[in-house]
C-alpha cells in the first residue's frame, strides 16, 4: 500500500477530471460561459497537483499516467466539446460547414492525446522546460478566448473559420519540438515575487471569473517570453560550448 501523502496530488488530478466533466456537461445543456470557466479552474487543479507531488515528494507512474488521463478530459475533450456544443446550437445564426469545423476538432483531440503521450513518453523527466505547448494552456488559452467574446459580446472572435484555425494552431504548437521554460523558483528575488504575485492574480480572476481577457493575454505572454527566455539560454549555452578552451603555460 501506498503512503498516504500520494492521495494530496491524486485528489487535486481527481478535481481536475471532475471539473472537466462538470465543463463537459454545462457545455451540452448550453451554458457556454461557465463551462470555459470550468476549463480555467481545471487549469488551477492541475497546477496543484504537480504542486503537491512536488512538495510532498510524492510522484509516482500512476500519479503520472493518472494526470493525463485528467488534463486529457479537461483540456483535449473539453475544450472540443465546448466549440462543438456552441457551433451546433449555432447561436448566431452561421451556416457552419461541417467538414471543416469537425476536421479542426478532431484533429485538436488527437493532437492533445499526442501531446500527452509524447510526455509520459519522453518529457516527463524535464523539469526545466516544457517541449511544446501543453494542452493545459492550449485547452485555457482556447476557453479564455470564448469566453472573453461571449461575456463582452464580440461575436467576430467566435467566426466558424478563426475556431476552427485556433484548433489547428493549437494542435500543431502542442506537438512542435520547441522549448520553453517552465514556472519555477528563480535565482532572482524580484522574478520569484514578480512569479508569485502573477500566479496568485490568475487564480484569484479565475476564481472570480473575471476579466478573462486578461488571462488570455496573461497566457500568450508567458508563453512569448518563456520560449524567448529558453532561446536565450540555449543560445548562450551554444556560444559557451563553441568558446575555445584557452591553454596557460604551467
Amino acid at each position: 500500500m501506498q503512503h498516504p501523502k500520494y492521495i494530496i496530488p491524486n485528489t487535486f488530478t481527481s478535481l481536475n477530471m471532475l471539473i472537466g466533466f462538470g465543463s463537459i456537461y454545462l457545455s451540452m445543456n448550453g451554458d457556454f460561459i461557465t463551462a470555459g470557466w470550468l476549463i480555467m479552474l481545471s487549469m488551477i487543479m492541475d497546477k496543484l497537483d504537480g504542486t503537491m507531488a512536488r512538495l510532498f515528494k510524492a510522484s509516482s507512474m500512476f500519479g503520472i499516467e493518472f494526470d493525463s488521463f485528467s488534463d486529457f478530459v479537461s483540456f483535449g475533450f473539453a475544450p472540443a466539446i465546448l466549440v462543438f456544443t456552441y457551433f451546433t446550437k449555432n447561436p448566431l445564426g452561421y451556416t457552419i460547414e461541417p467538414f471543416y469545423l469537425n476536421a479542426g476538432i478532431a484533429f485538436y483531440v488527437l493532437l492533445a492525446a499526442m501531446r500527452l503521450s509524447k510526455y509520459n513518453a519522453a518529457d516527463a523527466d524535464n523539469h526545466d522546460y516544457f517541449s511544446g505547448l501543453t494542452s493545459t494552456q492550449s485547452g485555457a488559452l482556447i476557453a479564455s478566448w470564448f469566453v472573453t467574446a461571449l461575456e463582452y459580446d464580440l461575436p467576430f472572435l467566435l467566426s466558424p473559420r478563426i475556431i476552427t484555425s485556433m484548433l489547428f494552431i493549437h494542435g500543431i504548437l502542442m506537438v512542435l519540438p520547441f522549448k520553453y521554460s517552465k514556472l519555477q523558483p528563480r535565482k532572482s528575488a524580484i522574478a520569484n515575487i514578480f512569479q508569485t504575485v502573477a500566479i496568485g492574480a490568475v487564480g484569484i480572476l479565475i476564481l472570480i471569473r473575471e476579466l478573462p481577457f486578461i488571462l488570455y493575454i496573461v497566457g500568450v505572454g508567458y508563453l512569448l517570453i518563456a520560449t524567448l527566455f529558453m532561446w536565450k539560454e540555449n543560445h548562450a549555452a551554444l556560444g559557451r560550448a563553441a568558446d575555445p578552451v584557452e591553454k596557460t603555460d604551467d
